[in-house]
């Protein structure tokens, strides 16, 4: 026999047995079966489905990975978040020599290392988005435990601190601190208080959200001087990214251990409306742990449980009950945290924790 036929038996031997496997499972949807399939049989099965799309004009719905970028490796510590400047180059938040572990908070979310003082090294890298080289590295002892990143149509820098409970804005300019929420070091549950508050978005009017999403469960809207106008409860399990459709007044949250990515209206124009639900929820294989949006394509990176391989996903948001496309790296991610679109719609940038890595993928 062919060297193909004896592939194509070893793939139906193997796709039966995952079946079986489901059957037992009683598991209700069966496009759970890619996720049971071992690393091995995913890339075989998905290097000839991507081959068809190719032929049949569905290939934008994939990001296509660029290959050796960036062109040098760097020492960082955990990324946790990324964002693209107003230039189209990839900004990206790491811990330097802070690792989020079991010593880090105590059963009351309160940071028990602040007694080393923040992080020494620089935690905040400008890439080139043409070959990855570090443009600009700063942020030296500003943060204990970074985690999301945002960046506004005018260049400010929005950060997240878990550990400090604060969400931060800083000067394009000058870099300097024009906005802190929260109070350091004090988790809280009231309006004037975050615990652990993950990721930030921003319209062009300066009104922002804040997704509170460790501890507390829930969105924050507030006016561009931080003045709260809305809450939106949820019930969520970690909100862990926020992801803002402007033009139609939309914004998604991923749901992160409910595996599902939800959308709700802002209220940029019509305030009574914000947390509106628009739609039925995305379901995602896995974690969601970041969501980002052009056009009508929504893409996601998820973390299926059990120690599958993570994947991308993307969602048609004019087909919500449509099945996603998958994608990923060709050696596969790892431990996505965040993804972030350049302004062009181009590009696509997903950064990982464990490894601590950035990549590239171009949008078609």
């Amino acid at each position: 026999m062919a060297n193909g036929g004896c592939v194509s038996l070893i793939v139906l031997f193997v796709v039966l047995q995952c079946a079986v496997e489901i059957s037992s499972r009683s598991l209700a949807d069966s496009r759970q079966l890619p996720d049971l399939l071992p690393p091995w049989l995913r890339r075989y099965i998905f290097a000839s489905q991507t081959a068809q799309e190719n032929q049949s004009g569905w290939r934008a719905d994939r990001p296509t990975e660029v290959l050796n970028w960036p062109s040098n490796n760097f020492t960082l510590g955990q990324i946790s978040g990324v964002a693209v400047d107003l230039n189209g180059n990839p900004v990206i938040f790491h811990r330097g020599e802070t690792e989020w572990d079991s010593r880090s908070f105590d059963a009351y979310h309160r940071y028990n290392l602040i007694r080393r003082g923040p992080i020494r090294g620089k935690t905040i890298a400008t890439l080139n988005e043409r070959n990855g080289e570090l443009l600009d590295h700063w942020g030296q002892d500003l943060f204990y435990m970074p985690h999301g990143l945002e960046i506004d149509i005018h260049g400010n820098t929005w950060v997240t601190d878990v550990a400090r409970h604060q969400v931060l804005k800083f000067s394009n300019e000058s870099r300097e601190l024009v906005l802190a929420l929260g109070e350091e070091f004090i988790p809280g549950k009231d309006n004037s208080h975050f615990c652990k508050p993950t990721d930030v978005a921003v319209a062009r009017s300066g009104i922002f959200f804040v997704a509170d999403g460790y501890c507390n469960e829930r969105i924050m809207k507030f006016t561009p001087d931080g003045t709260l106008m809305g809450k939106i409860g949820g019930p969520f399990s970690i909100a862990h990214s926020l992801t803002l459709l402007e033009d139609v007044d939309t914004l998604c949250v991923a749901d992160r251990e409910k595996n599902r990515i939800r959308c709700y209206r802002a209220g940029l124009e019509d305030p009574s409306l914000f947390g509106t639900p628009v739609g039925r929820p995305f379901e995602t294989k896995g974690a969601v742990y970041a969501i980002a949006t052009e056009g009508h394509k929504l893409y996601s990176v998820a973390i299926p449980s059990f120690g599958r391989q993570a994947i991308g996903n993307t969602f048609n948001l004019d087909e919500p009950e449509g099945a996603p496309k998958i994608w990923n790296k060709q050696k596969g991610l790892k431990r996505p945290h965040d993804l972030a679109i350049s302004p062009d719609g181009r590009a696509m940038y997903v950064v990982e924790i464990g490894p601590n890595r950035i990549s590239k993928f171009v949008l078609e």
